[in-house]
């Protein structure tokens, strides 16, 4: 009698008379668990680099895992960075339902049958939404970085939003990018980007395409699982040191509000988070990793030698 465990969620017994039988029962096994390899390769695609701890980089939404390039360049030097491209975004292929969850879990899996030690996660945005889920996971982790990236995302829309207007306004928007016809989209798209982005009408444009190639229910329902989720109960259960980046350029130049506030501010929005260090910019936007780069890649490699 032998019992094989696969991927640590199939158990399989059986009771073999000879080793053709046996032999069967390997190469069953064997399909079975190239069968959840493509599975995982459907949900996402990875391009690694360089020696060291490993370093994952999650995109944001509608983003290829091209937008890490430049990170990655001088991180590679002294990390093994492990980009992914997730599915749906950028021309890839989409999955059917359930992106978020399939995302989250895939990534869980892909640390967890590489046997990665030390591990830190980076995301922008929606990248950093999953982060945060990931990093409440026990002994997942060792460090997450965040950018432009906020427990509950509503909260920045209106302090006081109760969780049905944010139900409403997630769907909203859901609505609003469903309905766009394509040239009107890439045009919002590039007029976001250049409000996600200083002084950059290259990236805009880029930004845009990347939506524009995206599967459209796919970001549009992930902009809705984002909006409408609020992990900050979350936030006590994750024990790790979390690194948070947040712009104040728009705090700064619109509201003509002070540095200070802007620190207290964001405290305020992770202020259950047990071991955390915010850093704000005033001069990037939310790509802050394109507009202040040198600042970023500073900051990210102080907070990985503590």
């Amino acid at each position: 009698m032998v019992s094989v465990t696969i991927q640590g969620h199939w158990y399989l017994t059986a009771k073999f008379n000879n080793m053709k039988n046996f032999t069967s029962f390997l190469l069953l096994c064997i399909l079975l668990t190239a069968g959840v390899a493509c599975a995982e390769k459907n949900v996402f695609q990875v391009k690694v680099t360089g020696k060291g701890n490993p370093v994952l980089f999650i995109p944001h939404i509608g983003c290829s895992g091209d937008m890490w390039n430049d990170a990655v360049k001088e991180m590679s030097k002294t990390n093994e960075c492990h980009v992914f491209y997730l599915a749906g975004f950028a021309g890839l292929q989409p999955l059917d339902s359930n992106y978020t969850q399939q995302y989250k879990e895939s990534i869980r899996n892909y640390i967890v049958t590489k046997k990665l030690k030390n591990v830190t996660v980076v995301g922008m945005n929606y990248g950093g939404f999953i982060g945060l889920q990931l990093a409440a996971q026990p002994a997942l982790i060792k460090r997450l970085i965040v950018m432009d990236t906020y427990p509950f995302l509503a909260q920045v829309l209106n302090a006081n939003i109760t969780q049905e207007q944010a139900n409403t306004f997630a769907g909203n928007m859901k609505n609003a990018y469903m309905s766009s016809p394509d040239n009107a989209f890439q045009g919002m798209m590039y007029q976001m980007g250049k409000n996600m982005i200083t002084h950059d009408t290259v990236r805009a444009k880029l930004y845009a395409d990347w939506n524009a190639q995206s599967d459209r229910k796919t970001i549009a329902t992930v902009l809705a699982d984002q909006m409408s989720t609020d992990l900050r109960n979350l936030l006590p259960e994750i024990k790790i040191p979390v690194l948070c980046f947040g712009t104040w350029y728009f705090g700064r130049t619109m509201k003509k509000m002070t540095t200070e506030e802007g620190y207290q501010m964001h405290e305020k929005f992770y202020t259950t988070l047990p071991d955390h260090t915010v850093k704000l910019t005033e001069t990037a936007k939310d790509f802050m990793h394109w507009d202040e780069s040198q600042w970023f890649i500073k900051e990210v490699t102080m907070f990985l030698q503590k």
